[in-house]
């Protein structure tokens, strides 16, 4: 059985292609009954049009969520760690993006979105074909590790088709920003430990934590103007964060090189 979410590609104007010459782009079959169509000027905000758009979106990014895991993963085994990190961004702005279109209302807005997670989607792309040259990948090897990704993902919703689909859930923002922090507590521990001083970067992961009542007030309030005035704070302190974490690690990488030239003399 076809849903109704799988008919409407074309109608939202989706166009997420990941990958585009290793991993085969998504696609839906067109039915220009599914949204019937009407002369008045607003019946792109009528509220069945706007969940069909909301429904489709949260199909296509939960896919794409599980296609990015699965390349990650791949990219961590072939560069030892050292080549996800700016894969995980993009993925998290991704995110960000997509679990913010819940509490959207008019197609001009979603539609913005949408254009967003597709330069995030084409993002993703550049930055994995640069790793898969860089560290000599298998395209094959990769498909391998998303179909696993994949695999895992259905054995764990099974019974439970909504857990598929989280991301149309208006709760998912507030679901993302938790694992963006458990994630820079994760990062901020590992520079830690390798002896640099994360004063700052740890300073700035707390501003960020001080967002989450007011991810909670939109949520609550049902207002995505509020939620995309903190996106717009939360995006400017990762900059930030991401910024020094980079910087950080470089310094990190020469004094190794300069302590093992010293240790070799």
């Amino acid at each position: 059985m076809v849903l109704p979410y799988q008919k409407i590609a074309s109608r939202t104007g989706i166009v997420l292609v990941l990958l585009l010459l290793i991993v085969p782009p998504v696609s839906a079959a067109v039915d220009k009954a599914t949204i019937t169509r009407s002369t008045a000027p607003d019946h792109t905000d009528r509220p069945e049009a706007i969940l069909l758009q909301k429904t489709h979106i949260a199909y296509v990014a939960c896919d794409q969520d599980t296609r990015m895991n699965g390349i990650i993963r791949y990219i961590e085994i072939i560069s030892n760690g050292s080549g996800a990190y700016r894969l995980r961004q993009i993925r998290d702005d991704y995110l960000v993006t997509a679990s913010s279109i819940p509490l959207m209302q008019t197609s001009a807005e979603i539609g913005k979105a949408r254009d967003s997670l597709g330069a995030s989607a084409q993002e993703f792309s550049d930055e994995t074909q640069a790793q898969m040259l860089f560290f000599n990948g298998s395209a094959t090897r990769m498909q391998a590790c998303i179909r696993s990704m994949a695999n895992a993902s259905a054995v764990r919703n099974a019974g439970n088709p909504d857990a598929g689909l989280w991301l149309k859930n208006e709760s998912s923002r507030l679901v993302i920003f938790n694992r963006e922090s458990t994630e820079r507590k994760r990062t901020i521990a590992e520079l830690g430990k390798q002896g640099a001083n994360t004063t700052e970067i740890r300073n700035i992961s707390l501003l960020i934590d001080a967002q989450r009542p007011n991810i909670q007030g939109a949520l609550m309030n049902k207002s995505s103007a509020a939620l995309q005035s903190t996106n717009i704070v939360i995006k400017d302190l990762n900059r930030e964060f991401r910024s020094i974490v980079t910087g950080t690690r470089a310094a990190l990488a020469i004094a190794m090189k300069r302590d093992a030239i010293m240790a070799m003399g």
